[in-house]
């Protein structure tokens, strides 16, 4: 008596081969059988005809880890078809908090999860940080790197300098223990103060650790437009050096003077690959990026956190030394937007592009953009199209590439529901199906669902996932591949797509005829 029999569905197994019409059955939350099961008794039969049974889509690269605990629903990727969540990215991440550091990254995280100031933050160190998640539980799996932001700054706050020895060992040692609590490598944000204030030798020795560890190194590399191609052998340099499987996060070239570096930049990786230096990256099916509002903010305005950033930007000489910097980098205005701010007086504004925010503020797009940080105290984020198609037709079709978000579970309503976020956090792997390989033919549909599923869990060693096995954990989606559609726009995000059945985690189902069925079979998942 299995539990769940999926009839005679189109198998796309996660491994890239040829997709196959078969009967899947699963049992206490594994994959039972993989075959002809008309006869077998079940508990329940999941018609398939016409539908294609995939394994749960791995997003690899999420900004989940507060977001999972306001609403542990994970409703914008579960309803997607993710299963597993990647955390922790961009150098970014909660955890390990020190009683100097705790404040600066509860402040520092607002813009990732509207609301997470009201969790109580009682945790300390990673493996604290993770317990929180399980005992919250959560509709998905987890699975955890530690940032270098927390990392760093537990040693050096935010100073503007290359560590000393002893505070390159006080790093090892807090990366050593979220190791230990289960983290499955480090990440770094080298376009975000203070991991951008550390030199290639501090990321080395502290990948070195990772290499102990049989750890991963993920990176937002140190530029992705002028710098890209430098930034690029910077990361494979800290994998060689280290012996670290590295992962380009959201890989791209961004600005127009700098679109089709991919090319060259995919190259430097591929001959790393041939000096067996184990080199991926991600990539959203998207022309625009996301973050902070203070990205527009040069940042070395930073050192010292968010509160000497807001009075440096508040003195008039330092300001005007400030905006003299930050206007020679061109930036399209008309295609900068405020995406969310934390200000009342200035809500109005969401969804709005910069030259439009300046002509009501009567200031200058980018005055206007300082002027927004100050009021909201840093409590902003904004959008922007700085790529080209083309890359990201080439990105995602590279034999390297995988499919990973850079968004975070949301929900249209509760806290979760601020602002017009990029449509990446309801819409990427729909996307992907719909737009790339149902319209454009960008991918065969195994290639898509490989690049969703199982590549990214042979990149992380995940052995009980990503693909359609017997005795893998049952991690499936049942789609139309001639209806799924990302229904998320930039001018209405909030959107769930349709054309998704039933999405499974761990044998039991969390969303049913596209709704959720509020189970939260979800697990973290600790290295080893």
């Amino acid at each position: 008596m299995y539990d769940v029999v999926f009839e005679s569905c189109t198998v796309v197994d996660g491994s890239g081969g040829r997709s196959f019409v078969s009967d899947v059955a699963v049992q206490d939350g594994k994959i039972a059988a993989v075959g002809a099961l008309a006869h077998a008794e079940s508990q329940r039969r999941v018609p398939g005809k016409g539908k294609v049974l995939a394994p749960g889509f791995i997003d690899i690269h999420t900004h989940s880890d507060l977001p999972l605990l306001v609403n542990p629903r994970a409703e914008s990727k579960i309803r997607q078809g993710v299963t597993t969540e990647v955390i922790g990215n961009c150098g970014l991440g909660p955890a390990p908090l020190t009683a100097a550091t705790k404040m600066e990254i509860r402040d520092m995280s607002t813009f990732l999860a509207k609301g997470s100031e009201a969790l109580g933050w009682d945790w300390n160190t990673f493996g604290e940080y993770l317990g929180a998640i399980e005992q919250n539980k959560v509709a998905l799996n987890v699975v955890p790197l530690v940032g270098h932001v927390p990392l760093r700054m537990a040693a050096m706050a935010n100073d503007r300098r290359p560590a000393e020895p002893e505070e390159i060992k006080v790093q090892q040692q807090h990366l050593r223990q979220s190791l230990d609590d289960g983290a499955f490598g480090m990440s770094s944000g080298l376009i975000y103060p203070p991991s951008s204030y550390a030199d290639t030798e501090e990321l080395v020795s502290l990948a070195k650790v990772a290499h102990e560890y049989g750890a991963l190194y993920f990176s937002h590399i140190r530029g992705e437009g002028d710098t890209l191609l430098r930034a690029v052998a910077e990361a494979i340099e800290i994998g060689e050096r280290a012996d670290v499987s590295v992962e380009i996060a959201h890989h791209k070239a961004t600005g127009k003077n700098n679109w089709g570096k991919v090319r060259d930049a995919t190259m430097q990786s591929e001959r790393a690959q041939e000096r067996n230096v184990n080199v991926n990256y991600d990539v959203y099916p998207y022309t625009a990026g996301s973050g902070g509002l203070d990205q527009v903010v040069p940042n070395w305005a930073k050192e010292g956190g968010t509160a000497a950033m807001l009075a440096r930007l508040n003195d008039p000489g330092t300001c005007a030394q400030l905006r003299e910097e930050a206007a020679s980098g061109f930036r399209m205005w008309e295609q900068f937007y405020l995406v969310w701010i934390d200000s009342e007086a200035y809500k109005h504004f969401e969804g709005q592009e910069f030259t439009a925010i300046g002509e009501s503020l009567k200031m200058d797009p980018l005055d206007a953009a300082f002027h927004l940080i100050v009021e909201s105290q840093n409590r902003a984020s904004m959008l922007a199209f700085s790529l080209s198609e083309d890359d990201v037709e080439y990105m995602l079709a590279h034999p390297l590439g995988m499919v990973g978000s850079d968004g975070s579970s949301l929900a249209p309503y509760g806290t979760l529901s601020q602002g017009v976020p990029h449509p990446r956090n309801y819409g990427t792997f729909p996307r992907v199906l719909q737009v790339y390989v149902r319209e454009r033919n960008v991918l065969t549909l195994e290639q898509a669902v490989h690049k969703m599923s199982g590549a990214c869990a042979n990149k992380l060693g995940l052995a009980q996932k990503g693909f359609i096995h017997s005795g893998l954990d049952a991690d499936l989606v049942l789609f139309d591949p001639n209806t799924i559609t990302d229904n998320a726009t930039f001018g209405d995000p909030h959107q769930y797509p349709s054309g998704i059945d039933l999405v499974m985690v761990n044998g039991e189902v969390v969303v049913d005829s596209g709704e959720h069925t509020g189970k939260l079979p979800g697990r973290v998942l600790r290295r080893n």
